[in-house]
């Protein structure tokens, strides 16, 4: 998220993000290649390198982040057609339930922007600067 609310649209460093988001460099960097292999962000070397988006942020889906970095969303292993638990079992009736709950987190993650959500993130920043002390 941190990537998105940089309105420079100039690199930023593994080090400065995982300062700023407080979690360990190697899990970042872990993070950016899969997403610099997805073609989501690129990334530049040298003294002003870093990491940026590859596209604009609007046609960056939440959806599109967590199926990069945790592979299809399938809330159990029979779901979108997968094979059951039990080995050369039918699909059981709960599938269906399972199919459901698929299409809905698709639905709530393919509805968010990574632009969006860093629209709403800015806003929420201003508006916790901006409260009197105290509160």
């Amino acid at each position: 998220m941190e990537l998105a609310l940089d309105e420079r649209d100039c690199p930023l460093g593994v080090a400065e993000l995982a300062r700023r988001q407080h979690i360990p460099e190697r899990f970042l960097e872990q993070i950016f290649g899969e997403l610099r292999r997805a073609n989501v962000i690129e990334s530049r070397r040298g003294a002003h390198g870093g990491y940026r988006f590859a596209m604009p942020t609007e046609e960056i889906s939440v959806l599109d982040v967590v199926e990069i970095l945790d592979g299809e969303i399938r809330p159990a292993r029979c779901s979108a057609g997968g094979v059951c638990y039990i080995a050369d079992a039918p699909l059981c009736a709960t599938s269906k339930v399972w199919d459901e709950a698929r299409e809905a987190l698709e639905n709530v993650f393919g509805r968010y922007s990574i632009a969006a959500l860093a629209a709403a993130e800015r806003e929420e920043r201003m508006s916790h600067e901006a409260a009197p002390a105290g509160r």
